[in-house]
């Protein structure tokens, strides 16, 4: 359940960040910035609630047969939701510079 929780809560963080791209005022995207990467770390979070899970069942070999995909999935929600965050703060800049 919480994989699918970290799931949901890292396409959220990427929607937070597409919505602040793509809106016309961009004066609001730093809140929505700022539920954004709020979104990403509870993603991550729920990712390390689902180890820690793991492990006080006693499923090693669980984790070490995911740990390898989930540190990928980790590093690209990162990098992503940096990325589009910044091109967010990049679209507000260059608007608050031509007004």
């Amino acid at each position: 359940m919480l994989n699918l929780g970290s799931l949901a809560l890292g396409l959220g963080a990427w929607g937070f960040a597409l919505f602040s791209i793509a809106a016309p005022r961009a004066a609001v995207s730093h809140r929505r910035s700022v539920f954004s990467f709020c979104f990403c770390t509870v993603s991550l979070l729920f990712q390390l609630l689902e180890i820690g899970r793991r492990v006080s069942l006693g499923d090693y070999a669980g984790i070490g047969d995911t740990i390898r995909a989930v540190l990928l999935a980790s590093a690209v929600l990162t990098a992503v939701t940096i990325l589009l965050n910044l091109a967010a703060y990049g679209r507000s800049r260059k608007e608050k510079d031509q007004t």
